[in-house]
């Protein structure tokens, strides 16, 4: 009896040990494709999808959470980069934070991303499943005072219509999205546009601070370096071509001529953005742009700036037009704390030039 327990025992570890070893990365590149993989329907695809999603790949689904859980533990395991290390403790911080709550990252058309890769129809099931789960999700989410923007709302009612509006939808998945299009209609978004309106958020927003700048300090002290360097600058002409969606980042589409540099977050291209910006050539334009930017971020996110507020700051600052503004309040609304990945590399450049004078 016993020998037949210690027998089953040892396979039972023999199992296990297998199954971690199937889950195990060896490398910061291994663990980064297995990120896209996991990811595939918050990237824009031009293509159609030939194998069907999986559990794991629908967004904030609980298998979705665990495997990315999995996927970072492994990656803290790992010997890397001290750039990577920064990357990879950002991300496993950012787990304690709401984002868990709003299954549906609005700067995101997943919805269209799913239906393209799952071209056939015959897996609706799990698409009508993750949208039940969108709807569950921000129900509860609202019990804690947890709450989409009015930005927020907005995109992701404009993706609901766009699908509903369109040929090809078979009957049932469509009726499903007119009723979470019908439950957005109704739903109230809170008052704040920025991070320091949700539980948290004002912890959530430093860590992004931390991260992108590579520096610890709070919003007021930003606030006074950011407007110690813009004292050196003049307004200038705004002279960037802007995309039409937010799929990514402003920040991911301006340093979209520098040498990439590989990073894990979904949110930035999976580039290292604060790398690859303090690797970038600055002229005064640039730097006022970012400075602006910057200014704005706080602006939203920690002095709960409404959004005319934000278009006016930045059209002081910069020769933009309403539109340009209106594009690149909701770009920081979406992507916080993005442009202080260029503060160590301006900061560094205003004192090298007055030491020269």
């Amino acid at each position: 009896m016993y020998k037949t327990f210690f027998l089953s025992f040892l396979l039972c570890l023999f199992l296990v040990a297998c199954s971690r070893q199937e889950q195990g990365y060896n490398s910061f590149e291994e663990a980064q494709s297995a990120l896209k993989d996991l990811n595939i329907s918050l990237m824009q695809t031009n293509g159609v999808g030939s194998e069907k999603m999986t559990n794991e790949q629908f967004v904030f689904s609980d298998a979705y959470l665990n495997k990315r859980h999995v996927i970072y533990q492994n990656l803290m395991g790992m010997q890397i980069k001290p750039n990577q290390i920064a990357q990879v403790n950002y991300l496993v911080i950012a787990e304690r934070f709401p984002a868990r709550y709003f299954p549906w990252p609005a700067q995101v058309n997943v919805l269209t991303n799913m239906l393209k890769q799952n071209s056939s129809g015959k897996e609706v099931g799990n698409i009508v499943t993750w949208l039940k789960l969108n709807q569950s999700t921000l129900d509860n989410a609202r019990q804690s005072n947890l709450k989409l923007n009015k930005i927020e709302l907005q995109l992701l009612k404009s993706y609901l219509l766009g699908v509903i509006d369109s040929y090809g939808i078979q009957p049932p998945l469509k009726s499903h999205i007119r009723a979470f299009s019908d439950y957005l209609a109704n739903y109230k978004p809170r008052g704040s546009l920025g991070l320091r309106g949700l539980p948290n958020g004002t912890e959530w927003y430093q860590s992004k601070l931390n991260y992108f700048s590579g520096e610890v300090h709070s919003p007021l002290e930003w606030v006074t370096l950011v407007n110690e360097q813009i004292k050196h600058l003049s307004i200038v002409a705004f002279e960037y071509t802007l995309s039409v969606s937010h799929q990514t980042s402003f920040l991911v589409q301006y340093l979209s001529d520098e040498q990439p540099i590989e990073g894990l977050d979904w949110q930035s291209a999976y580039q290292d953005l604060p790398t690859m910006a303090s690797n970038m050539s600055m002229s005064d334009k640039d730097k006022m742009l970012m400075l602006a930017m910057m200014e704005s971020d706080i602006g939203v996110h920690y002095h709960a700036w409404t959004l005319p507020q934000a278009k006016v700051n930045l059209m002081k600052r910069l020769e933009i037009t309403q539109q340009e503004a209106q594009y690149l309040v909701e770009d920081i609304i979406l992507y916080p704390g993005q442009s202080f990945s260029f503060i160590k590399k301006i900061m560094q450049s205003n004192q090298n030039l007055l030491g020269f004078k």
